[in-house]
């Protein structure tokens, strides 16, 4: 038969007490570590939000300052055939003197 003895008892319950005292612990941290991983979901989560809106607005931002380049070119464009009417005119009227 085995007999009890009552060092093994106490072995056993310390033994037990410090698995308990474990578990605890590392739930402690998965708890902490899924509130972390929570928040940075959240922060990615905003971020992409950020991105979205940030590349929206260069999207219009591009178009913007290619509609005003090519207003600009268009308006250079009008100065420069001014200038060479005005020349034309003057060598016309050179020519009918």
């Amino acid at each position: 038969m085995n007999i009890a003895h009552p060092d093994s008892f106490e072995q056993l319950e310390s033994r037990i007490q410090q698995l308990i005292g474990m578990y605890e612990k590392e739930r402690s941290v998965k708890e902490k570590f899924s509130k972390e991983k929570s928040e940075l979901q959240e922060q990615l989560r905003l971020g992409q939000e950020r991105v979205k809106i940030l590349e929206e607005k260069y999207n219009k931002l591009k178009i913007s300052k290619a509609l005003i380049a090519s207003s600009e070119d268009v308006h250079d464009a009008k100065l420069k055939v001014n200038r060479m009417v005005r020349e034309i005119d003057k060598c016309i009227a050179l020519l009918n003197r």
